[in-house]
C-alpha cells in the first residue's frame, strides 16, 4: 500500500487575537480540521513571553509558565490558560491530528532583575571586530520568576547562563553587542556577521553544562505536561550545531517513541 502524504496546519499567525480564546477555539475546531483532511498542526509558543498577553511567543520570558501563574502582568497568555492548552492539544490527538509545539531556545528577555558583569563590546554587524575595551555593564540577566515561586523548577538564571546582550544600562546610548567575561560566539551557527550567535535579547549559552540539564529537564517535563507530537525549533541558524539533535534524542528517549522535529533557517 502506498503511504498517504501528511497535511501540517500553520495553526496560528502574528496577529491572532490576544483575547485568551485560542486554546479553546483549537479544541472546538479540532472535528472539522480533521475533516478537512490536516493531520498535524503547527501551534505557537505555549510559555509566557515578556509583553504578557501581547506577546506571541517568540520573547520568551518563562517557559514553565504555560498560563498558569502571574507573571507579565497576567495568568494566562495571549493564547489562553494551561488548562485550556493541554485540553486543546487532546481534543485535536483524538481527531487524528498531531501536534507540533513551537520551541524557542535561543535567547531569553525580560529578566527581573539586573546584574553587573564585565563584558567586550562587538560590532553587530563584524562579530569579530571589537569596539571599545572590556567595561562592567548592568543588564537584566537575572531570571528568578518571583510569580512562580519555584514551582515545576527551581532553577535560576544567571549571567554565565547566557553569552551575551545587547544592551547596557550604564551606557543606553551605545550600541554594541556585549560579549561577556569568559564567553565566545560560537563559530558552529551561521556566518552571516562573522558569528550569527547572537540574535537577541540574553543570548542563552547552550555549551554551559548547567543550562544543557535545565532545557533538558524542561524537555522532559513539557512533554509529559502536554504531551506533543513534535517541535518546530525556531531560530537554529543561531545556535551551536549539534545542540538540537542532542536535545531531541533525549526528549526521543524520555517519549520512548518517534517526536517529529523541523528547524527555522531564516
Amino acid at each position: 500500500m502506498a503511504a498517504i502524504n501528511g497535511v501540517l496546519l500553520q495553526g496560528f499567525h502574528w496577529y491572532t487575537s490576544n483575547d485568551g480564546g485560542f486554546w479553546k477555539q483549537l479544541a472546538s475546531d479540532a472535528d472539522s480540521l480533521a475533516e478537512a483532511g490536516f493531520t498535524a498542526i503547527w501551534i505557537p509558543p505555549t510559555y509566557k513571553g515578556n509583553s504578557g498577553v501581547d506577546d506571541v511567543g517568540y520573547a520568551v520570558y518563562d517557559m514553565y509558565d504555560l498560563g498558569e501563574f502571574d507573571q507579565k502582568g497576567s495568568v494566562r497568555t495571549k493564547y489562553g490558560t494551561r488548562e485550556e492548552l493541554q485540553l486543546a492539544v487532546k481534543a485535536l490527538q483524538t481527531a487524528g491530528i498531531h501536534v507540533y509545539l513551537d520551541v524557542v531556545l535561543n535567547h531569553r528577555i525580560g529578566g527581573d532583575a539586573e546584574q553587573v558583569v564585565k563584558a567586550t563590546p562587538h560590532c553587530d554587524n563584524d562579530r569579530h571586530t571589537r569596539i571599545g575595551d572590556e567595561r562592567e555593564i548592568r543588564c537584566h540577566t537575572h531570571f528568578s520568576f518571583p510569580g512562580r515561586q519555584k514551582v515545576h523548577s527551581s532553577f535560576e538564571w544567571h549571567w554565565w547562563h547566557f553569552t551575551a546582550v545587547d544592551f547596557d544600562r550604564n551606557d543606553p546610548e551605545f550600541k554594541a553587542v556585549f560579549l561577556f567575561e569568559g564567553k565566545t560566539f560560537d563559530e558552529k551557527v551561521d556566518l552571516e556577521k562573522g558569528s550569527f550567535d547572537y540574535l537577541m535579547g540574553c543570548d542563552v549559552d547552550v555549551k554551559h553544562p548547567e543550562v544543557q540539564e535545565e532545557i533538558k529537564s524542561w524537555g522532559r517535563w513539557y512533554l509529559d505536561t502536554v504531551g506533543f507530537d513534535g517541535v518546530r525549533f525556531d531560530a537554529v541558524k543561531h545556535v551551536e550545531a549539534g545542540f538540537f539533535p542532542a536535545w531531541l534524542r533525549h526528549i526521543r528517549e524520555h517519549a520512548k517513541r518517534s517526536i517529529f522535529a523541523v528547524g527555522e533557517y531564516w
